[in-house]
């Protein structure tokens, strides 16, 4: 990873903390897993949590040097796992209010410690598996209409992810200053 600007909240994730991290609205919630001679059991979502109510589930997989995003959202909270495998996940935050705006931060979740986050709208996002493959449940507070993913080319973002990467060229991807100009007018 190169870039010396990035925050990392991977320490915060080492010490076993659980709750809000420097973005305003980014949450973590570390998962509890029960282990035995039948496998592992881990409960990801639970209403006494006080997570918003999740209307789509989405399974995915990364391979290796694959990154996916970056994007950010005008109405749907994500709610992201790592189910097995380890990936990044680079954030800023595009809210113009906010205290850390376009600050770049990143994130490393592992199946083996699962952890859910919790990405609220406006906060851009992008997914990226260094090594391979990589198993992701996501949960979103709406279902998936295009109109709500607002897509950034990964080249504009500055998410302090590996540049070899392997990312698609997406046609609906906007430079980061048109990605927020268009996030203005819509949150």
């Amino acid at each position: 990873m190169t870039g010396s600007t990035t925050t990392s909240v991977d320490a915060s994730l080492a010490a076993g903390a659980a709750g809000a991290v420097a973005i305003p609205g980014l949450f973590m919630h570390r998962l509890v897993v029960h282990v035995d001679a039948r496998g592992l059991l881990a409960e990801f979502f639970r209403s006494s949590w006080g997570m918003p109510a999740i209307s789509q589930w989405t399974a995915m997989t990364l391979g290796e040097r694959v990154l996916r995003g970056p994007s950010v959202h005008v109405r749907h909270l994500d709610a992201v796992i790592v189910l097995s495998g380890a990936m990044h996940i680079g954030f800023r935050d595009l809210r113009e209010s906010s205290p850390v705006f376009r600050r770049p931060y990143r994130l490393t979740l592992s199946g083996g410690e699962p952890t859910l986050v919790l990405i609220p709208p406006g906060v851009m996002h992008t997914f990226y598996a260094a090594t391979g493959p990589v198993l992701v449940v996501v949960g979103s507070t709406h279902e998936y209409v295009p109109e709500d993913d607002i897509r950034c080319r990964w080249q504009d973002a500055a998410m302090d992810i590996d540049m070899a990467a392997i990312g698609a060229e997406d046609e609906r991807a906007q430079s980061l200053d048109e990605v927020i100009a268009a996030l203005r007018t819509r949150l």
